[in-house]
């Protein structure tokens, strides 16, 4: 893959987040003070939105700079430890963000093994709430990393 497929292909990924960002506000928005059923379910999707949206960033990554992708039954937490571990992506985010990462990430097994019924307001609302500042901060660090990549060849 060269550099100029890499920039559009993390560029949709990015898009694709920042749109995820911008329906949460509104869903969160229109559900606050007053959640239905329904409101919790599709704040589940959005928020586990952000781990696949990560992963996809990270698949892009690995196989332009032909790298192993992680596979098997831990394979989504060995890709969320190896963007953190990355001085030049998940490396660069403010003490604590680990954390809030690792909650997204098990909200994300929570979401694809369970039933979107069994979701209450009080489970998804944090994270809800804090999906577009976590969607922007990530964002920020591969807009970096690509502009970095781009500019050394």
């Amino acid at each position: 893959m060269n550099s100029d497929t890499l920039e559009q292909e993390i560029g949709y990924q990015l898009r694709q987040l920042k749109q995820t960002a911008e329906s949460a506000e509104l869903l969160y928005r229109e559900a606050v003070g007053d959640p239905r059923p329904w409101h919790s379910a599709a704040a589940a999707k959005y928020i586990s939105d952000l781990m696949l949206g990560l992963e996809n960033l990270w698949r892009r990554r690995c196989r332009h700079l032909q790298c192993p992708l992680p596979h098997g039954p831990s394979s989504h937490r060995q890709i969320l430890a190896d963007f953190l571990d990355d001085g030049r992506l998940g490396g660069r985010l403010p003490e604590g963000f680990s954390q809030r990462l690792g909650l997204y990430l098990r909200f994300r097994h929570r979401f694809v093994h369970g039933y979107g019924f069994e979701l209450k307001w009080e489970i998804v609302e944090e994270p809800l709430r804090l999906l577009s500042d976590t969607i922007n901060r990530l964002t920020e660090c591969w807009e970096e990393w690509l502009s970095g990549f781009s500019s050394s060849g």
